[in-house]
């Protein structure tokens, strides 16, 4: 059940410290501005809390304005929407914030949280508000506006010059205090201000909302401003946040000079993209991006610590493999998402458990996750220098969320994905790949119910992490870091290499070049492109009629029928695989081709591509506003970026560009002798970087789509939310997105911000 949670305030008010003492004595270790998805949002940390901010930006369309706030604590929160009223209904209402007026805040029973002062340009009405639980939030802007009323508020104490909204916690159990006991939003008028409040209750208990306006006197010439503060707070725990010095390597790290130029202005927190990283990581876990996933995810985590890796400390990493590891399940099954807080204790509730209160939720749908800490451990402790000599206490280290050393933990997991992967070994066909868990409909980081094509087997699972989950814990059981009587490092590689030499193969696609040209032309009517775009773009390989075009299903249906979608997840293998073919590397540089014939368009690299499907509803399902669909996601052009590097690599390593360090393989790959080939690799790197540029503004949230121009057949980066039919938006700042801060443009351009 719910315990009070004090944090850094309450101790001290206990101890006897004021409110105005502690305010006082707080000084932002964080406060930023990220411009975005015609947001803006504002970021706060200091040593009462932290905190995200977004407001409509005042160039916005948007008759309404909307207002979120967003606590790591307790993954808490509000979501407000301010609407025009009276004389403002028939035009635009006005809404901007104060310039440095966002600040920690402080309430009676030790709530903790922000308030900021906003600028009214005329009068408006309070719309649809939801307090508590992010995720809630969440399921209302990306659900149709549905909310289950238990998350309805009730109305507090008021008057012209101040108003209180309240929630109580679900689970609240200490009577006395259960009016502060959850979360609360105030809105008051500063003493300097001429806006007033009127607030009329509801007539219906919490069934209907009270009606609450701002109201702000007008001039002679029908202009005026009023000002009001808004505050919201929880009585969740803040999270001890890393800083900038804590998470990355300080400049004059030993290293190649590819490594001292990446680390330029990270520690430090010079550059701002540290900083907004920092704002994302905790000492007891990352969270996955602001404000929509401000929480712990799994394969998040995982897939941004492989590539800022070579940038972090010894405690940054060990942090986020340690949150890992904690959350493991007994069967050895990895947490994709850690529910807290009061949605918590719904989730509790609708599966039959109310008495676990807000216990934390562990969703274990996932069946990529599982396979990510291996390769990642693997990486840590044999490659980098900040790994080495680490391991032994590493996973002597005692659990704090369940029982157990993180090695006894860790057990379970090498186990269950070894169980997994046996029968393919042993009989290497369609039914003993890796699907999706009983009555799941996704599994892998395309997490949509589209996102794989309706399909069942993913391929990124299969032909990339199911190997290279096998090849790091064969790694470590050689070099002596994991030491189980049941483990055999020879036994482990003969099931890696079937894997290896057999999945690909399954989902291997091949159009003749006469039905690909027909599908391509019948694509761009479709999506309402130019057929120019087809001209001069394609080669013997990715399109013309004289070749065919080769590629891997983005998937297979459980009857192994293959999904005919081109798409990025190659790029997993590039990063994770142990023994990429000369013919998986063709397909690669077949992808790397201008859109629609490959992945490539002058503002990033789309994710998927169903131009050469020969099932057209999936042009619709994956369209440029599905959030799956052909959008470009800049995590997956840093994994593309980064295994491209890797690979190439392992012919020759370019010290002063690649800042990661994999050991090349002995002997080397044979098709590093033939010149041509690696030219055409390097060739279609060039090509993906130059797409990268196009969009190095949005490099580091979470993703985007496309508007196209007939005029000029050029693509413009447009804001995903203003085309999902489900109001599904882009995260400001996305944990993997920042992947770019391990990586270097080859060309020597600069991604940074």
């Amino acid at each position: 059940m719910r315990v009070a949670s004090i944090g850094l305030f309450g101790l001290l008010q206990l101890l006897g410290a004021t409110a105005a003492q502690i305010i006082n004595d707080t000084t932002p270790s964080l406060a930023f501005k990220v411009v975005s998805g015609g947001n803006d949002n504002y970021f706060l940390r200091d040593n009462l809390t932290s905190a995200q901010m977004l407001l409509t930006s005042a160039n916005s369309t948007s008759v309404s304005r909307r207002l979120v706030v967003a606590l790591p604590a307790g993954n808490s929160g509000a979501l407000t929407y301010f609407l025009p009223a009276g004389t403002s209904a028939n035009g635009t209402l006005g809404v901007s914030l104060v310039d440095g007026s966002l600040r920690s805040a402080t309430a009676d029973y030790f709530n903790v949280g922000v308030q900021v002062d906003l600028a009214f340009d005329g009068n408006a009405t309070l719309g649809v508000t939801i307090l508590g639980a992010v995720r809630a939030m969440r399921d209302y802007v990306e659900g149709g506006g549905v909310m289950h009323d238990i998350f309805n508020y009730t109305l507090g104490e008021y008057n012209e010059t101040a108003v209180r909204l309240h929630r109580q916690w679900i689970n609240t159990t200490s009577p006395s205090s259960s009016d502060y006991n959850g979360a609360n939003l105030y809105l008051s008028v500063p003493a300097d201000s001429s806006a007033r409040l009127s607030v009329i209750p509801g007539n219906n208990g919490t069934w209907t909302p009270p009606t609450v306006h701002i109201l702000v006197p007008q001039n002679g010439s029908g202009t005026g401003t009023g000002i009001v503060t808004v505050k919201v707070v929880t009585n969740e725990t803040s999270l001890a946040g890393l800083d900038t010095q804590e998470l990355f390597l300080p400049e004059g790290t030993n290293g190649t000079q590819a490594l001292h130029t990446a680390l330029q202005g990270l520690a430090s927190g010079d550059l701002a993209a540290a900083k907004q990283v920092s704002f994302l990581t905790y000492t007891d876990k990352f969270t996955a991006g602001g404000w929509r996933f401000l929480t712990y995810f799994g394969r998040d985590s995982l897939i941004a610590l492989r590539l800022l890796m070579p940038t972090l400390t010894s405690e940054a990493i060990e942090s986020a493999l340690g949150a890992v590891i904690e959350r493991a399940n007994s069967t050895g099954a990895l947490c994709h998402e850690e529910t807290i807080g009061d949605y918590a204790s719904f989730v509790n509730m609708g599966n039959g458990h109310p008495e676990l209160g807000n216990e934390p939720y562990y969703d274990y749908k996932m069946i990529d996750t599982d396979l990510l800490l291996l390769p990642a451990m693997s990486h840590y402790f044999l490659d980098l220098p900040q790994g080495q000599g680490r391991a032994e206490q590493f996973f002597a280290q005692n659990a704090t969320l369940q029982n157990g050393t993180y090695a006894e933990i860790l057990n379970r997991t090498v186990f269950y994905n070894l169980e997994r992967a046996t029968p393919f070994s042993q009989s290497p066909n369609i039914s003993n790949l890796i699907g999706l868990r009983p009555g799941q409909p996704v599994g892998n980081w395309r997490d949509s119910n589209e996102g794989i094509g309706f399909g069942f087997y993913p391929f990124d699972v299969n032909t990339a992490l199911v190997p290279a989950s096998l090849r790091a814990t064969q790694a470590l059981v050689t070099a002596g870091l994991l030491n189980f009587s049941r483990l055999d490092a020879s036994q482990i590689g003969e099931v890696a290499s079937v894997w290896e030499a057999q999945a690909p193969a399954l989902f291997d696609v091949t159009v003749n070049g006469t039905e690909a040209e027909a599908r391509l032309q019948n694509f761009v009517r479709a999506a309402n492109l130019s057929s120019a775009l087809l001209e001069g773009s394609g080669n013997s390989s990715a399109g013309s009629e004289s070749g065919g075009v080769s590629f891997y299903a983005l998937s297979l249906m459980e009857d192994g029928t293959p999904v005919e979608v081109l798409n990025s997840d190659t790029s997993f293998n590039l990063v994770y695989g142990a023994n990429v073919s000369r013919e998986f590397l063709q397909h690669v540089v077949d992808a790397l081709q201008p859109y629609p014939r490959g992945l490539l368009t002058n503002i990033g690299m789309v994710v998927a591509n169903p131009a050469y499907d020969s099932n057209t509803t999936n042009i619709d399902i994956l369209d440029r506003a599905a959030y799956h669909g052909t959008v470009v996601w800049s995590f997956q052009q840093g994994l593309m970026a980064s295994g491209l590097a890797r690979q190439l690599g392992f012919c020759s390593r370019d010290n002063t560009t690649t800042v990661d360090t994999n050991p090349t393989p002995s002997p080397a790959p044979s098709w590093c002798s033939d010149a041509d080939f690696v030219q055409s690799l390097r060739d279609a790197q060039t090509r993906l970087w130059t797409s990268i540029q196009g969009a190095k503004s949005e490099i580091y949230s979470e993703v985007w789509s496309y508007a196209f121009d007939n005029s000029t057949n050029t693509f413009s980066v447009v804001d995903l939310a203003s085309l999902s039919p489900s109001g599904t938006e882009s995260d400001a700042i996305q944990l993997w997105s920042y992947g770019f801060l391990g990586l270097l443009d080859p060309s020597g351009n600069s991604t940074r911000s």
